[in-house]
């Protein structure tokens, strides 16, 4: 599903709409979770601008509130 172009689209996106990725391969090791490119999760037009420009997930996000 990672290669689908709307897959891809949301990725690069869905922060715009107030979504995040929820398990990044790239933070594995912070969300103690494997790579899920499926799996979104809606936290706020606000909140999800923050973390997509800050390159957090959201354990790192409530570690700032």
């Amino acid at each position: 599903q990672k290669n689908e172009p709307g897959n891809i689209w949301l990725r690069k996106n869905s922060w715009r709409y107030g979504f995040i990725l929820r398990y990044p391969k790239k933070k594995e090791s912070v969300t103690g979770i494997s790579y899920e490119p499926w799996h979104f999760r809606y936290v706020g037009k606000k909140a999800a601008a923050y973390m997509h420009k800050h390159d957090l997930v959201l354990e790192e996000f409530w570690e700032k509130l």
